[in-house]
């Protein structure tokens, strides 16, 4: 059996609720029968029209930058610094000082601007991935989790390598894989 909408449940509800409140508070003069109907309508208009029949919560959002400080401050996992931000820790903080007090990153009004590390390391890690920010060892870390994901969640582990699949998730390809590729490209 299809399910029903929400939004089509509410206005059967509603319409319900009309109709029981016709029988049991009849209208004794036509011009408030109109006007109730009227009101009716327009709240059968609004249900209909409202975008959200919910109130929304912000959906909180962190990026990975934090990550590269990290990294930075391990010497053990400077190859992961490298990866983000295709540079060492220490050419980093090179590029830093040529550039920190240049007059571009100084401002004179109310609002200050983020700080020249920020500015500078998210520019190299834009500089050093395709226009849809992502890179292969991302994707590969990422696809790592969830492949971890599959087998700690779902216990079966033969989904292990069909985990872009679990949830119907399409990944958008920079370019056409070499086997099978007609199949897999979107």
């Amino acid at each position: 059996m299809a399910r029903v909408p929400y939004r089509k449940r509410l206005i059967r509800a509603y319409i319900y609720y009309m109709l029981a409140r016709g029988v049991v508070i009849p209208h004794t003069k036509l011009s408030q029968m109109v006007k109730d109907l009227h009101i009716d309508l327009k709240i059968i208009k609004m249900i209909a029209c409202m975008r959200y029949l919910h109130a929304r919560s912000a959906v909180p959002k962190a990026g990975t930058l934090h990550l590269a400080w990290e990294h930075a401050s391990n010497p053990n996992d400077h190859h992961q610094f490298v990866q983000m931000l295709c540079v060492t820790p220490e050419s980093f903080h090179f590029i830093l000082q040529l550039i920190e007090n240049h007059p571009v990153f100084q401002t004179h009004s109310n609002r200050p601007q983020t700080p020249v590390q920020t500015q500078l390391a998210v520019t190299l890690y834009r500089m050093g991935r395709f226009g849809n920010g992502a890179s292969v060892p991302d994707i590969a870390r990422i696809a790592e989790r969830e492949k971890q994901w599959i087998e700690d969640n779902i216990r079966l582990p033969g989904w292990r390598e069909g985990w872009i699949m679990y949830d119907g998730t399409i990944i958008v390809l920079y370019k056409k894989p070499g086997l099978n590729g007609d199949a897999y490209y979107t």
